[in-house]
């Protein structure tokens, strides 16, 4: 007889928390539609059994269809859900792509990523920290609180940035502060990662892209390591237990005596 792990099984989805950019009912519509297809498309079947209806009347025939058995064993089948959680996206309505003779999965969903309103520096990505908190209670709602583990959320900066790397600690601080108020609005968030301890390789912007904590020189044969300050802002937190805005103050007023304790060795 085989030993039983008692272990738990969950997906990881990478989610953006998704707005209209503007308020007009065809972008609405649209925004809701990304969200299913970027996220439902995974969560619905394990909820619910069947992929969203949007995306069965966009795709009709080319989207397989879930038999009851196939449906019953799906639904249900896991124990968490991992979200990479980093920024929210803007969407426009482009229904136009719906008739588009080639159709794929972009023009299935029929929406345009837009930039920001007023807010061109962060390349169509917001990283405003409530859009974490909305995100959160989305999943409460959609899809009946299910246990949640954030397995990824961070800041991205150039590599050779600054050490002092002040973008990130408010960052942290933000989100951590949403995740905090969503728990206190009854989501069912388990646990939280911070990503990523070590500058490192990254998919999409491989080493010229930085989410350390630490600093790592790639040309040093030893890749030396540096701390950043959201490495101490990251070890006050977890040592005190909170990321209430007093204390962020209290370190934020040693920041200098820090960088120059640790950075100019």
């Amino acid at each position: 007889m085989q030993d039983q792990q008692h272990g738990f099984i969950g997906i990881n989805l990478l989610a953006f928390w998704i707005l209209p950019l503007t308020n007009k009912t065809e972008d609405v519509i649209a925004a809701q539609r990304a969200m299913d297809f970027l996220i439902g498309w995974y969560a619905y079947p394990l909820v619910y059994g069947d992929y969203p209806d949007v995306m069965k009347k966009n795709l009709g025939s080319r989207l397989p269809a879930f038999t009851n058995f196939e449906s019953n064993l799906v639904k249900g089948s896991f124990d968490f859900l991992g979200l990479n959680y980093y920024a929210m996206l803007y969407i426009k309505d482009d229904s136009s792509k719906l008739n588009m003779e080639v159709r794929d999965f972009n023009a299935d969903m029929a929406i345009e990523l837009t930039a920001i309103p007023n807010d061109i520096s962060v390349n169509k990505f917001s990283t405003a920290p409530w859009g974490l908190q909305e995100l959160l209670e989305y999943f409460k709602q959609a899809y009946g609180n299910p246990p949640i583990y954030i397995h990824e959320n961070g800041h991205q900066t150039p590599h050779n940035s600054s050490l002092e790397d002040e973008p990130r600690v408010n960052y942290l601080h933000g989100h951590i502060g949403a995740l905090l108020d969503a728990l206190r609005n009854g989501s069912n968030t388990r646990g939280y990662f911070q990503w990523s301890f070590l500058d490192l390789f990254e998919l999409l912007g491989g080493f010229e892209s930085s989410f350390g904590l630490y600093y790592v020189d790639v040309d040093d044969p030893d890749l030396k390591r540096q701390p950043k300050l959201s490495a101490q802002w990251y070890s006050h937190f977890l040592k005190t237990k909170g990321a209430g805005s007093d204390g962020f103050i209290i370190l934020e007023k040693n920041l200098t005596e820090f960088s120059h304790a640790h950075f100019s060795r």
